[in-house]
């Protein structure tokens, strides 16, 4: 008779996040396998991972983003299902055993739960409380690893932003459904899976992933007008705005400048190659 740790393992992407990776885990029984992708070639990171028991740590070797590293971990593991969850996600052994309740009880692509500011917390029901959705967010992912499998997991063109909705309409293709868990309320931090000293060097960098994304993402559903219409005026204001801030704000041209780049070189074809290590 299987139970719940022969049949779910967690998984999570890290990148700069030794300050935070060690309160996340201390929650979470030891007997779960957890598998970390540290997307970097830090070997004392690693080791130190690894001295807590069921607890793998796979180095990229560089920053590949999200999904990229996601994949890798991801096609290392066999079992049913999968949680994923980011570092700075407050999940605990409670919110495991009760998303693996709902998993046990319908078919699904992907299953994640209600963002909470305050506490995680499980509301506890004699009903289902799972939603139907187009998609969800990427920060909780309860994942059915077999049915996954179909698609390959994430596109692995993105490196930031939108890859997790992605998957979810390439899942629904497929005829896999993907539900919010409307009882399970997950605290999370948004933005504090790295080191607080890397938070402008981020802000950078998602400015020009988020522009990258936003017309490759658009393009790949809808077709290259739509994704022009959606995102033109984006781009002519970035434009007009780096100049502008060049003469007053030095920090705000960059943003800016930034913006501008990431959507010129979507619009150019050329890959999301922008990384601030």
């Amino acid at each position: 008779m299987t139970d719940i740790f022969d049949e779910v393992e967690l998984l999570t992407v890290t990148y700069k996040s030794e300050y935070i990776i060690n309160h996340c885990l201390s929650n979470i029984n030891e007997n779960f396998k957890i598998t970390i992708v540290e997307n970097s070639n830090n070997i004392y990171f690693k080791e130190k991972l690894e001295q807590r028991k069921n607890t793998k740590c796979i180095l990229s070797g560089k920053n590949l983003g999200f999904g990229s590293a996601f994949n890798i971990g991801a096609k290392s593991i066999k079992k049913k299902y999968i949680l994923h969850f980011n570092p700075d996600a407050m999940i605990n052994d409670e919110i495991i055993h009760e998303m693996y309740k709902l998993a046990k009880n319908v078919k699904f692509g992907i299953i994640s739960v209600i963002e909470s500011n305050e506490d995680t917390k499980v509301i506890l029901s004699d009903k289902v409380k799972l939603r139907k959705v187009e998609s969800v967010k990427g920060f909780v992912m309860f994942i059915d690893n077999y049915e996954c499998m179909e698609t390959n997991y994430f596109d692995e063109n993105f490196f930031l932003y939108l890859e997790e909705i992605d998957l979810c309409k390439r899942l629904q293709q497929k005829g896999k459904n993907i539900y919010i868990a409307e009882n399970i309320f997950v605290k999370h931090l948004g933005g504090k899976s790295h080191d607080p000293d890397q938070k402008e060097k981020m802000e950078v960098q998602r400015n020009w992933h988020y522009l990258w994304s936003l017309f490759y993402f658009s393009k790949k559903h809808k077709g290259i007008f739509h994704a022009y219409k959606i995102t033109l005026r984006k781009f002519i204001s970035a434009f007009f705005k780096l100049i502008f801030y060049y003469f007053i704000n030095t920090k705000k041209h960059t943003i800016y400048k930034i913006r501008f780049l990431g959507l010129l070189n979507s619009y150019l074809g050329n890959k999301s190659f922008f990384r601030i290590d």
